[in-house]
Order: C-alpha cells, then sequence, then structure tokens
C-alpha cells in the first residue's frame, strides 16, 4: 500500500515535471518523465492525470485540452520557486551567489536559476536581508579592472564540454600570437581570477594541463567524443603545489626577512604569510617581518606594493633584485624629470 510520504514525494516530483509557459507537458509526457527520474514511479496516465487535477486546486497549474489531450503547465512562470516556500534567509544565499558567483557558473544553470534569482528579489524586498548589500561588500586591492569580454558562444560552449565531459574544438590566440590557431581541448577545470576566467585542460593527447583564458577563445565547437579526464587531476591539489596561478620563480622556498615602516607594517601583526609567520615592532617604531614563502612572481608584486615603505633584508638574492630595480627606477625618474624641465623651459 502507498504511504502518505510516498504520495507526497509523487506530488512534488509531478510538480517539478510540469514546465513554465509558453511550454507545455501532456499527462503521459509527465508520466514519463517521473520514470526517469525513478523507475519506481509505476503509475499510470489515468493515476497521473486524477492527481494533476486535485494539485490545480491548491497551486497555480492549469491544462490545455487538444483533442483527448492534456497539456499543462504552471500560471505563473515562477510559482515553482515556492514550492517549499523560499525562506528570506535561502533568498539572502541565493542572491549572493547570483552576484558573486556567476562567473563560475554554467549559462544554462543560470538561466535554469534565473526564476529563483527574481523570486529571491521579491523575497527580499523591504526587508532587513534585502538591505544588507548596502552594509557589505567583498573587494579586492588595486584599481578595479574591467576583465575583457567573452563571447557569449565561447562560455556556453566551454561551461557545457565541463558538465558534460565532452571536448572542445576552438580558435586560441595565445598572449603573444599574431593569429589564432585550432585546438582540440579536453576542459578539467574552470578557475577565475581577478576577474579573468581560466579553462584548465589538457591539448590533443598531451596530458599537462595548461591554462587557457576565454576572452582568447573564437569559434567553439562542442566535441561528441569524452573529453580525457586525468585520473591523477585535482583542482585543489594543482592549485596549491604546483602555484599554477603564482607564477613560481622556482621551485625553492624563501626564508624572507623584510623591514617595513610601522603604518605598512601594521596589518602584518595580525595577518600572516605562513605558519611560521613572525612579526615584531623594532626600536624605531619599525615591523620586522619573518615568513617561510614560495619564491613566485605574486610575492615580488606584493612588495613592491609598499615601494620605499619596504626594506628587503633577506634573502640576498632577493634584496640584490630589488636594490637593482631601485637603480633602475631612480634612473627612470631622475631623466624623466630633466626632460620635463626641457620641455617646459622650451615652452
Amino acid at each position: 500500500m502507498r504511504t502518505a510520504t510516498e504520495t507526497t514525494l509523487r506530488h512534488v516530483a509531478m510538480l517539478t515535471a510540469i514546465p513554465a509557459p509558453p511550454h507545455r507537458k501532456s499527462t503521459r509526457q509527465i508520466m514519463e518523465a517521473l520514470r526517469d527520474k525513478d523507475p519506481n514511479f509505476a503509475v499510470s496516465v489515468r493515476s497521473v492525470q486524477r492527481s494533476l487535477e486535485s494539485l490545480s486546486r491548491i497551486f497555480p497549474i492549469a491544462s490545455d485540452t487538444r483533442g483527448r489531450t492534456n497539456y499543462w503547465s504552471w500560471l505563473d512562470p515562477d510559482a515553482l520557486t515556492q514550492i517549499p516556500a523560499m525562506t528570506a534567509p535561502t533568498a539572502f544565499v541565493l542572491r549572493l551567489a547570483a552576484e558573486y558567483l556567476k562567473s563560475i557558473m554554467p549559462p544554462a544553470t543560470l538561466r535554469v536559476l534565473d526564476p529563483y534569482f527574481k523570486h529571491a528579489d521579491r523575497i527580499l524586498r523591504g526587508t532587513e536581508l534585502g538591505s544588507w548589500k548596502d552594509r557589505a561588500a567583498i573587494i579586492t586591492p588595486g584599481p578595479a579592472l574591467i576583465p575583457p569580454p567573452i563571447p557569449a558562444d565561447v562560455q556556453e560552449t566551454v561551461y557545457e564540454a565541463l558538465r558534460t565531459d565532452r571536448k572542445i574544438e576552438v580558435l586560441y590566440r595565445g598572449k603573444y600570437d599574431e593569429k589564432p590557431r585550432p585546438m582540440l581541448l579536453s576542459p578539467q577545470a574552470i578557475v577565475v581570477r581577478t576577474g579573468i576566467v581560466y579553462l584548465l585542460a589538457t591539448a590533443w593527447d598531451y596530458e599537462d594541463v595548461r591554462h587557457y583564458v576565454l576572452h582568447r577563445m573564437s569559434e567553439p565547437r562542442l566535441i561528441e567524443e569524452p573529453a580525457r579526464r586525468l585520473r591523477d587531476f585535482r583542482l585543489e591539489a594543482h592549485l596549491a603545489s604546483d602555484g599554477a596561478f603564482a607564477y613560481p620563480d622556482s621551485a625553492d622556498k624563501l626564508r624572507l626577512r623584510a623591514l617595513f615602516d610601522s603604518a605598512a607594517g601594521a596589518h602584518l601583526t595580525e595577518s600572516r604569510l605562513s605558519e611560521d609567520h613572525r612579526a615584531t615592532e623594532t626600536d624605531d617604531g619599525k615591523v620586522l617581518v619573518e615568513a617561510t614563502v614560495d619564491d613566485t612572481s605574486e610575492l615580488r608584486w606584493w612588495l613592491r606594493r609598499f615601494g620605499s615603505l619596504v626594506e628587503v633584508l633577506e634573502p640576498a638574492s632577493l634584496r640584490e633584485e630589488f636594490a637593482a630595480e631601485a637603480w633602475r627606477l631612480a634612473g627612470m625618474y631622475e631623466s624623466g624629470g630633466r626632460a620635463e624641465g626641457r620641455e617646459t623651459g622650451a615652452s
């Protein structure tokens, strides 16, 4: 005998199988959708029809009879988002997802979720959580760079290939290439870094994972062939151990000792560069930072942000590198000043 729980679950499954307008499904198509989800749904067309008629008295669904066939649809295209009723915290999380996770979500998924996002907006309107976006924000240091646009067909194809584990063909123009060249790629993962979307993939029959930016792709084509998934590839391990996006200068670790101006180094008494990070205030009020860090270009970019407010003490090789750069900068600004003076005097 069918339990009340089983009947309720079947009814929920029926409701989720009904499309939003302008699409419609016949009673038989809804029954087949139920069986596709679970072969144990042993229900007849007549039984489904009776259930749908009962549900139509509670939910905004209706049928359009053509001949002897009933075609079902939701009256409100956003009604399904109310089953179960969406709470304000759920709506809040959905809005955050829409705002911050769009770049890593497949476009097809975004389209499916769009009614939920809109319904979340309606629920949050006029509530305390609805105004939260005016009270909290996530920002990144430095000027906010506008990422290059990604062709819609490229993003659609790449994300679909990754979702379905299929290969893609694209024309790809490398950073220093004059012309794009054809590539056959097996997607492994997607990474978004400072607004730039990277496809991590293997090319042709090679097994090394390379990074391909989506905005340099064109003429994408989804291939009806399974992608070559690397058994040992783990995205988290790839990002952490390979230093894939840190631009390593060497595989070595550096024992960094750097002397920061008091204001520039204040945050380093709370935030840490490594597990063995140590920040000590010196007698003259500066902050001596010591930490074991990766030897990367990103480390150098980070140190350069402080300009004259940091002095690299160790390792000696890094100190010499920054000293040579300081001499080049001094020469650049000195010659630039003289040239500016000559131009000003001539005028």
